[in-house]
């Protein structure tokens, strides 16, 4: 997976939280979003050595005991892609 394509798709699940939080009320859910910034800081100074989003459908799931909702998918999805980022880099 090339940089930016990651990049990309960390905006797009940023988006998709800022949303939820708005939408659902579930603030906690702006430490995912320090997390992904922190990330991107990573990808941007190239010392992105592991994944740091290991586990991050699983915190949504324990916060607020909702195994079902649309945002464990997004955040199983943006999970894989940061290990493909590493695969390939």
């Amino acid at each position: 997976m090339k940089k930016n394509d990651l990049l990309i798709e960390i905006d797009r699940t940023i988006n998709y939280i800022k949303k939820t939080i708005e939408n659902e009320n579930k603030g906690s859910l702006k430490e995912l979003i320090i997390d992904l910034e922190r990330l991107k800081s990573k990808i941007y100074d190239n010392t992105l050595i592991n994944n740091p989003l290991r586990g991050f459908p699983r915190r949504y799931s324990e916060m607020y005991n909702d195994y079902l909702h649309p945002i464990t998918n997004i955040l199983d999805s943006i999970e894989k892609s940061v290990d493909k980022y590493l695969e390939t880099n």
